[in-house]
């Protein structure tokens, strides 16, 4: 291999270890009513879901209508359906809300057989724990939102033999609450390859940097060995130059 085939294709290696590691921004959306084609800066009439304001794949008319009536509208479906809920609880729940309607990055767990659902989206315990421990008072009558419900006279309500309980006992902990609250779609994950469903958005958004996998085995092997591969080539490089 020449000198400049050797370069290019160290700097092709470094960039995509750059790029992996830094997260890049995606440029479509998960499909969906309320969802956009692609990222796009929000301005003024985007009233919720701050921390997506600057890059969002939710509409502002979403934000309006969660502002004004929650999900009633959007979905026929009420949060308190086992009666009133905290506003602590509610308040996580409709960040759900946000992150999936508006982050950009969910489209990387996003299969085809999933249509407008995504799957095994990692999200930090911290998160998960903090989560349960602000609803585990408040009452839902089904396991998992996304099947469990019955669609009875146009509203998503409790079915018949369903029985309204603590999420406590649904959900035990935050590892419950996040694998099963929404079928597949979250995954409770350990490591520090995880989302949050909320941020600050000043500081940037910073799900971009998580990078898709199937285990955390393979996130703990790939970095070393892109690693690897870099200070090989750099070693090479500068034998070449010298």
């Amino acid at each position: 291999m020449n000198k400049a085939n050797f370069i290019l294709l160290a700097t092709l290696v470094i960039l995509g270890f750059h790029q992996v590691c830094n997260g890049a921004n995606p440029d479509t959306c998960v499909s969906g009513p309320w969802h956009k084609p692609k990222p796009t800066q929000e301005g003024a009439d985007y009233v919720e879901c701050l921390s997506w304001k600057s890059m969002s794949c939710c509409t502002a008319n979403f934000t309006k209508e969660l502002a004004a009536n929650k999900v009633l509208n959007l979905y026929n479906f009420r949060w308190n359906h086992c009666g009133n809920i905290s506003q602590a609880c509610e308040t996580f729940i409709k960040d759900e809300e946000c992150f999936y309607q508006c982050e950009p990055n969910l489209i990387y767990y996003n299969p085809a057989e999933a249509n407008d659902t995504v799957r095994d989206v990692p999200i930090c315990a911290s998160y998960c724990n903090a989560w349960f421990e602000a609803c585990k008072d408040d009452q839902t009558c089904v396991e998992d939102w996304q099947k469990d419900f019955a669609y009875i006279a146009g509203i998503y309500t409790c079915p018949a033999s369903s029985m309204c309980k603590t999420y406590a006992e649904w959900y035990k902990n935050g590892k419950g609450l996040c694998d099963k609250m929404w079928g597949r779609s979250f995954k409770y994950e350990e490591s520090d390859n995880c989302m949050l469903m909320t941020f600050n958005s000043s500081k940037g958004n910073p799900n971009t940097k998580v990078m898709p996998r199937t285990s955390s085995a393979d996130f703990n092997s790939v970095v070393p060995a892109l690693l690897e591969i870099v200070c090989i080539l750099t070693a090479a490089l500068l034998s070449e130059c010298l």
